[in-house]
């Protein structure tokens, strides 16, 4: 039995484990456990620059790479000569057709034009990275068609320089068998004209072995060459002023053409044998 006294100190003690238990509770709210996992982080929206990988190269997905000032300066200087170098070849390609049709496509040689005049376009804009990369092509393009034109050329010409051959050996055997007046006259034509045979077939040899090699600007000017000289043998050995006019006609424009004429009188003036007394 407890005693009237000690019941207020019984009271007493009853609260102060209440209060005791109430302060752990609450501290237990407020403490966070030790093995709790951390709440994953808010994702952010990959924009801008964010977006760009750490990768050189991966930054643009386009591939493009930026043009330096640097790049810019030996694209010009590039696209200059090209575009020196491409207008020269064309305008031989033109002078070629006029002279042997048959030697240049028309579709090739407007398509050429057209590409180079767009190459033009871009370099007058300053965009002088695109103007070399359409030059290149255009390049590309013009020693196709040149090939072509050189290929031509050799066939023709040699056709043309044989013919001249046969048509001397014809002569010269005719003046040994008949010698008439006229037979002898056109045998004084066959001893004038060697010199000029053996210098169309130099020139045909020249301009073959600088196609073998793709060089066919250089072979075309040996072969334009040579062929001018087999024109100039066909009209020789003409029967008579009629055929030779006739032939005169019909070769005007590579007659009229220059470049190859010019040539011509250079290897003219070239030393020939001297004449036997």
């Amino acid at each position: 039995m407890q005693t009237a006294a000690a019941k207020p100190i019984r009271v007493l003690l009853d609260i102060l484990i209440i209060l005791i238990a109430t302060a752990s509770l609450a501290a237990q709210g407020t403490v966070k456990p030790k093995n709790a996992t951390p709440a994953p982080a808010a994702k952010k929206t990959a924009t801008g620059s964010d977006a760009k990988s750490d990768k050189p190269g991966e930054g643009d997905k386009s591939g493009a790479k930026e043009v330096t000032y640097l790049d810019l300066v030996h694209a010009r200087e590039k696209a200059m000569k090209l575009k020196d170098d491409n207008m020269r070849d064309i305008q031989l390609l033109n002078t070629l057709q006029a002279a042997l049709p048959e030697s240049v496509d028309k579709g090739a040689s407007d398509s050429i034009a057209t590409e180079y005049k767009e190459a033009l376009k871009l370099i007058y804009r300053m965009e002088y990275v695109g103007a070399e990369k359409t030059l290149r092509t255009n390049r590309e393009n013009i020693a196709a068609a040149m090939g072509k034109a050189s290929e031509a050329f050799r066939k023709k010409t040699t056709e043309m320089l044989n013919e001249s051959a046969d048509r001397m050996a014809d002569l010269d055997m005719a003046a040994d068998n008949s010698g008439s007046s006229e037979s002898i006259r056109m045998a004084g034509v066959v001893q004038r004209n060697q010199h000029r045979l053996s210098v169309g077939y130099q020139q045909l040899s020249m301009a073959a072995n600088a196609e073998k090699h793709r060089r066919y600007a250089e072979a075309l000017s040996h072969y334009r060459l040579s062929r001018l000289h087999a024109i100039y043998l066909k009209i020789e050995l003409a029967k008579d002023e009629n055929e030779k006019n006739a032939l005169r006609k019909q070769y005007r424009n590579e007659l009229d053409d220059r470049g190859a004429a010019k040539d011509e009188k250079k290897e003219a003036a070239a030393p020939t044998e001297p004449k036997t007394k």
